[in-house]
This record gives structure tokens, sequence and C-alpha cells, in this order.
């Protein structure tokens, strides 16, 4: 009888140990009741593995300093379209005045022919020729204060969108630091990662605006440039009496 119980006793641990074999490992490690309870998926958080992160960390400063610097170029654009605005009204006034003034030199041109005062004749036509080109410089000047102004307009959105980009990229920043501190695996972690995923979405989604801005701004100043270009020509017609 003795010696039965000693060979159970040394069967019991050589069972239980068997037992452990046939089951999988990872229900080896869970705790008792663990088992029969619904699994969780591993799930690394985006703040802790920088590979998943399409928006690379940057330093909460330097990301306040952008939203400074975009706040700055917004008042900059906002002023710019003033002085752009003040400048094509003063162009239609002095474009009225030259109207005004061509119209009185076309009187004065019937009554001169009808005198038959040839002198005076010349004289009015060469005034007549005068104010045309200061039209056309006029007009030109108009065109070119009414492209800055649509310019300094897509300067100001390209601004605001920079500034919401950028607050974005911080609300992202200061998210991965809160959460950076969680555990890796569990429904707490899942949640966690989907609010950083909507976070860079729509980072993302607003760089993208940006880059479509950067475009429209690039578009506006070449038609500036070219606008400079043909209020340049007008100029030297003016002074050179062509």
């Amino acid at each position: 009888m003795e010696t039965s119980n000693r060979i159970l006793r040394l069967l019991i641990p050589a069972l239980a140990f068997a037992a452990t074999l046939t089951m999988p490992a990872a229900a080896q490690l869970l705790p008792p009741g663990a088992a029969s309870a619904e699994t969780t998926p591993v799930v690394v958080s985006p703040a802790q593995d920088r590979f998943l992160m399409l928006i690379q960390p940057r330093d909460l400063g330097e990301i306040d300093r952008d939203i400074e610097m975009a706040s700055q170029l917004e008042i900059a654009a906002t002023e710019a379209e003033r002085v752009a605005q003040a400048g094509r009204s003063a162009s239609k006034s002095r474009i009225d005045e030259k109207k005004q003034m061509l119209s009185a030199n076309k009187d004065k041109m019937k009554a001169a022919k009808n005198a038959k005062n040839q002198s005076e004749v010349l004289l009015l036509e060469s005034e007549r020729k005068a104010l045309e080109r200061d039209k056309r410089l006029h007009e030109e000047r108009e065109s070119l204060r009414a492209a800055e102004i649509d310019l300094a307009r897509k300067r100001a959105e390209l601004a605001s969108r920079m500034k919401q980009a950028f607050d974005l990229e911080r609300q992202l920043a200061v998210k991965r630091g809160e959460q950076s501190d969680i555990n890796v695996s569990g429904p707490k972690t899942a949640r966690a990662a989907n609010v950083l995923i909507d976070l860079e979405r729509a980072t993302l989604e607003m760089q993208k605006k940006v880059a479509s801005s950067q475009a429209d701004v690039a578009n506006r100043a070449q038609k500036v440039v070219d606008r400079q270009l043909k209020t340049l020509t007008a100029q030297q017609k003016v002074f050179g009496g062509r």
C-alpha cells in the first residue's frame, strides 16, 4: 500500500506536465479562467512604433513656431490685398480721368477740323496719342493690381491651411505623448491607435490641401509676373513717346 501511494505521488506531477504539452502555448500563459474568454489580438500603438508613423514626430516648440509663422503670413497676405485694392482703385480713377480727357480731345479735334486749323489738328492728334498711351498704362496697372489681389487671396488661403495643418500636427504630437505609456495590447490600445490614425489622416488631408494651395499660389505668382512685364512695356511706350 505504501509503495502504491509513493508511485501515485510520482505520477501526478508527470501527468500534469504531460497535460500542458497538449495545450496551445498561449493558453499555458493565461491566468486561471482566462482560456474560456474571448481572445484579444495584440495591437502595437502607433505612438510606440516610429515605423508606423506617416507623420514623423517633431518638437512641440518647432510646431508652435510654424503655427506663428503661418499666422504672420496670413496677416501679411491680408495687408498685401489691402494695398493692391487701394492701387487698383487709384488706377481705375486714372483710367476714368484719361477717358474724359480723350472725350474732350475728340470734341476739340472736331472743332479744329471744322475750322480747318491744321496746326491745331496736329497738336490735338499728338495729345490724343499721348492720352491713349497713358490710358493703356493705367489699364495695365489696374490689371496688375487685380492679379496681385488674386495672389494675395491665394496666399492668405495657403497660410490659413498651413496653420490648420500645423494645429492638427500639434494635436497629434500631444496625443502621441499621452498614449506613449499605454500597454502594447488590449482593446484600450486598439481604441487609442484609432484615435491616432484619425488624427494622422486629418493632418495628411490638410497637408494635401496645403500642397494644392501652394500650386495655386505659384500659378498666381506667374500671372503677376506676366502682368508686370506687360506694364513695363506700357511704361516704356509712355516714356519713349511711342
